[in-house]
Parts: structure tokens; C-alpha cells; sequence
């Protein structure tokens, strides 16, 4: 065993990737209370146009039947 261990150097180029990494880290974390908001929005919004949709279809599709219906009484 050798009597002096060499101690690991870090590094400028690591360091500064580590340091920007945690810098995007920090900015992306402070966006996510935003980013969550808008997807919750996005998802009320597409359930409100399927909801709509559906009732658009339904009524479409009951217009017909019934206008056939009528129509073979007649």
C-alpha cells in the first residue's frame, strides 16, 4: 500500500457542468407550480370539449332517428 493516497481533483469543466445542472434544476423546479397549472387547465378544457361532443353527437344521431321515425309514420 503506498503511503500517500492521492486525493481525486474535480475537474473546472465538471464543476461547472455540476453547477449549471443544478441552476436548471432550481429554474425548472420554480416553473413547476406553473406547468401543473396549465396542464390542470388542459385537462379541464378537453374533458369540457368531450363532454361537448358527446352531446353534439348524441343530438345529432337523435335528430336523425327521430326525423326517420317521423318520417316512416307518415
Amino acid at each position: 500500500m503506498w503511503p500517500f493516497t492521492r486525493q481525486p481533483q474535480v475537474s473546472p469543466e465538471a464543476e461547472t457542468a455540476k453547477r449549471a445542472a443544478e441552476k436548471s434544476l432550481q429554474q425548472a423546479q420554480a416553473r413547476m407550480p406553473e406547468a401543473q397549472a396549465r396542464l390542470t387547465e388542459s385537462r379541464r378544457v378537453t374533458e369540457q370539449l368531450q363532454a361537448h361532443n358527446r352531446a353534439t353527437y348524441e343530438g345529432f344521431v337523435d335528430g336523425l332517428v327521430l326525423r326517420h321515425r317521423s318520417t316512416a309514420a307518415s
